[in-house]
């Protein structure tokens, strides 16, 4: 059946209906091409795609772009650039680490970081931009510099990206030993600059908006303009005594530069730096540029980050003032002009500060959502490419139209995963589209992914999974940037994992037992192996994967929750682990094998109704739910569903429904601030926005009173009794750990542990960053019990988050007089001390608030309370 989109808008005899049924509005990928070598592969589209009518897909139809055949070679051929040569055409972007510390920056873990970047085989290494502008706007209007350590902006006092290291020639030691540790790798050294201290701006502009980095301005004057150029000029000359290879002007996003290149937020001036014409525009940075090309000479490199287009999503449509590819083109041929030395293209997606540099967000969780609860038409509000491949290489077009107008070489960003899209990228580099591609999630997965494609080894890159739990910015300051298939990030040269990136290999080799073939079980198995361990998994069903099946069709083949399942089971092959499918284990099994670890991954159990509920007839669960979408693609329920839970899997089967046009009353026991609890901070955001515009009706503090098969009575929050009557009622409250298993071998079994949600039932990324925790551990830690004890009038009582969470209360004459809550195990070396925080909090009111970031070590602090002042009779 052939139809034009065109047709279709028209008014096509098919109608809608007609194509659901034709499956042209199902899934939008097409599926992987005949490959050289194994590879993820796209569901066939997943249930939360393939049987729903959204706008997005309507709209936006996707293309294939997973295509492998390449070898690769083109991105391997080397480019020069200024007076130096990359090896490869592959950078790592500036995006920020948040691992700096104000103290000792740069530190070992700082040098580690860059060092793992550069020995895996990356070209170009863009560093996180220092502060490296002294400040110097009237003290009316400039921060001092205890206030700035305050910024959230930059992460609290314990998080500043350089802050007092590169103002001046004191900072250059510091700075040569990172120039120093990426070069070491073969990669070239180039340091981002920007005002970081924010001295001023164009204008008087300001913005706030809820996904942006609220941002406004001090206009500065034309004196002020020309100081700062100068500053930047001696920013640069100390990053050349640094013995850096470049630097990249960062005039892209919300940034300094930005607000003079944009017409949108350069609007008051009238001297020669204003937005009345182009060359205006970009004086700044073309003074800039040349003001550096006349002090340090022609080899040193100049790079310049902007936007090669600008749109607003928060007022879809209301673009006026933003910057177009025509105007980029013309900014690119004055910065060549001036002395450019190469190009980074971006975007600016006012309104949604990731969207202009990780364009795949605006594909969650339809193609095309803005986050505010709309949907871009590609054709018209923003570049069509933009919404071609699931935001993939979504600037590939942008940038290869500006390489058409200059002569220096062109890079771009954007999702630019040569793992996930060989022949794509590497095409664009044989054709000349662009010149070389930057990221940086693709390589916070695997540091060594430029090595193993070059070598041949695709199926063994830890692949970005698009699940976001790495960038919380503007979201969730001060949280540190995780990933969920590489728990080394962040974790690295800490007290939880002081060996580094590398598990380190074992004197003792032993016989480890791994139960359970989900992503935890898998994970602790690998991690094993590669340590020299003897390792045998065993899986009750006939497959390995555990949930992340059902999760790709829950979920959608946005993220590519099956990939990861693929470079689990592909790892398992690399270290020998030998898998066992289809045996359930048992304690009396386990006593007959004879293992000396055992590591326990059987998954959780289907959290408890509250026992002022009354429950009537066979209410289906989130596991239920899952097991049915290992059967199908479709879950057995009607067209009006209750769901009774709020938290993060409660959300995702919603999303599924209501992709699937079903109606959806969501009941959520607890307060607002645990609606979509645990879900990654873009994501969690932009689809609670998504959930309210398809029509969600949500409830919060709520008790349940009667559930029924289809009828639930419940009391809301302002003490209203609601009766509901529906077509099926899913109970998807937070689901519990399992251990019974795991309490039966520790009977038998010296060196047991539990890990995954049958340890804490959470994320991916929680499961596999225990599971690697404990993996590294075995040969050289037991197993240490936690409870609960009282003396006196001090209570003390330990629960499980992503490790031990201990509350201590001290009671006296039935108040709590001195709180003592210890998160180490959790926060140690990587981010905030959340400790003292929540033993104010305690303190002060008897409870804990959810801490924004930090939602499974919040619930661990408030489970050990609830114990605590149980045994206190309180």
């Amino acid at each position: 059946m052939d139809i034009s989109r065109r047709d279709f808008l028209k008014g096509t005899t098919a109608g809608i209906a007609g194509l659901a049924l034709a499956g042209i509005l199902g899934g939008c990928q097409a599926t992987e091409e005949t490959t050289q070598t194994p590879q993820p592969t796209d569901s066939a589209a997943g249930a939360a795609e393939s049987k729903g009518v959204l706008l997005g897909d309507i709209l936006n139809p996707q293309e294939n772009f997973t295509a492998y055949t390449t070898d690769y070679s083109h991105i391997f051929s080397p480019l020069k650039i200024g007076g130096v040569t990359m090896r490869n055409r592959l950078g790592k972007s500036a995006a920020g680490s948040e691992m700096q510390k104000r103290s000792d920056w740069p530190d070992d873990t700082t040098l580690e970081y860059y060092r793992r970047f550069s020995e895996g085989g990356i070209g170009m290494i863009c560093t996180e931009a220092s502060n490296s502008i002294p400040s110097s706007a009237p003290s009316d209007s400039a921060a001092s510099m205890d206030e700035i350590a305050d910024m959230p902006w930059v992460g609290g006092s314990e998080n500043i990206a350089g802050l007092l290291t590169f103002t001046s020639d004191e900072g250059i030691a510091a700075h040569k030993l990172i120039a120093d540790t990426i070069h070491e790798g073969g990669a070239l050294a180039i340091g981002q600059v920007t005002d970081v201290l924010g001295n001023g701006s164009s204008s008087t502009f300001t913005e706030t908006t809820k996904l942006e980095n609220s941002f406004g301005g001090r206009m500065q004057s034309t004196e002020e303009i020309q100081q700062e150029i100068q500053k930047f000029i001696d920013a640069a000359e100390r990053y050349y005594k640094a013995d850096f290879d470049g630097i990249e002007l960062n005039a892209s996003c919300n940034h300094y530069f930005s607000t003079y290149l944009s017409r949108r937020m350069n609007y008051e001036r009238t001297d020669q730096y204003s937005g009345e014409s182009i060359e205006n525009r970009c004086r700044i940075l073309t003074e800039i540029i040349s003001g550096i090309r006349e002090r340090i000479g022609d080899d040193f490199v100049i790079q310049v980050l902007f936007s090669g287009l600008e749109y607003n999503v928060s007022e879809l449509g209301k673009d006026e003032g933003c910057t177009t590819l025509e105007e980029a083109i013309e900014f690119a041929k004055l910065f060549e002009k001036a002395g450019a030395s190469s190009l980074h293209i971006r975007s600016e997606i006012f309104g949604h500060h990731c969207g202009g540099f990780m364009p795949d967000v605006l594909h969650i969780p339809e193609h095309g959502h803005t986050g505010y609860g709309t949907v871009i038409d590609y054709n018209k509000h923003l570049a069509p490419v933009l919404g071609k491949y699931d935001g993939t290489a979504a600037l590939l077009d942008v940038a290869a139209a500006i390489k058409k107008h200059v002569s220096i070489p062109v890079g771009v960003v954007g999702s630019m995963d040569p793992r996930l899209a060989p022949d794509l990228l590497d095409n664009a580099i044989a054709e000349g589209k662009v010149d070389f591609f930057l990221m940086t999630r693709p390589l916070m997965a695997d540091f060594d992914l430029p090595n193993k494609l070059k070598e041949g080894r695709r199926d063994e890159v830890a692949p970005c999974t698009h699940c976001m739990t790495c960038f919380i910015a503007s979201i969730d300051w001060g949280i540190p940037m995780y990933c969920r298939v590489n728990p080394a990030l962040s974790r690295a040269l800490t007290e939880d994992m002081p060996e580094g990136y590398f598990p380190s290999p074992t004197d003792t080799p032993k016989n480890v037992m791994v139960i359970g073939g989900g992503p935890a079980g898998m994970e602790a198995a690998r991690i094993a192996a590669q340590r020299g361990h003897h390792v045998k998994l065993y899986e009750k069903a006939d497959a390995l994967g555990g949930r992340l099946d059902s999760l790709q069709k829950l979920k959608g083949t946005h993220e590519r929750i099956l990939d990861h399942k693929n470079y689990l089971i592909r790892q398992l092959e690399v270290y020998g682990v030998e898998v066992v499918t289809g045996q359930e284990v048992t304690a009396d099994f386990v006593k007959e094998q004879g293992p000396d670890t055992v590591v326990v991954a059987v998954g959780s159990q289907p959290g408890a109704w509250d026992n002022q509920t009354t429950v009537t007839g066979d209410i289906p669960n989130m596991t239920n739910m899952l097991a049915a979408l290992e059967e199908g693609d479709t879950l057995p329920l009607g067209d009006h569903v209750v769901i009774v839970g709020a938290q993060f899997q409660a959300c995702e089967l919603a999303v599924n429904l209501m992709k699937l046009g079903k109606t959806v009353t969501m009941l959520n026991p607890g307060p607002e601030n645990e609606f979509y609890m645990n879900g990654a901070a873009w994501p969690r955001e932009m689809t609670k926005a998504w959930m309210r515009a398809k029509g969600l009706k949500l409830y919060h503090n709520v008790a349940v009173k009667t559930v029924a098969e289809t009828e639930v009575t419940f009391e809301t929050e302002y003490g209203v009794e609601m009766t509901v009557a529906c077509d099926s009622v899913v109970q998807a409250l937070p689901e519990a750990n399992n251990r019974q298993l795991y309490e039966e071998i520790s009977a038998i079994c010296a060196d047991v542990y539990a890990v995954g949600n049958c340890y804490s039932p959470g994320t991916i990324a929680n499961a596999t960053a225990r599971a690697n925790l404990v993996a590294r551990k075995i040969g050289t830690a037991t197993t240490t019990e936690t409870g609960t004890t009282g003396d006196g009038n001090t209570y003390t009582a330990t629960a499980t988050g992503i490790g031990d969470v201990t509350v201590t209360i001290t009671v006296e004459d039935g108040k709590l007089v001195n709180v003592e809550v210890d998160t180490s195990n959790e926060t140690a070396g990587i981010g905030r001390e959340l400790g003292s925080e929540f033993a104010q909090q305690i303190l002060e009111k008897g409870s804990i608030d959810t801490v924004s970031g930090a939602t499974v070590t919040t619930n661990a602090v408030r489970e050990a309370l609830a114990d605590c002042m149980k045994q206190a009779g309180l």
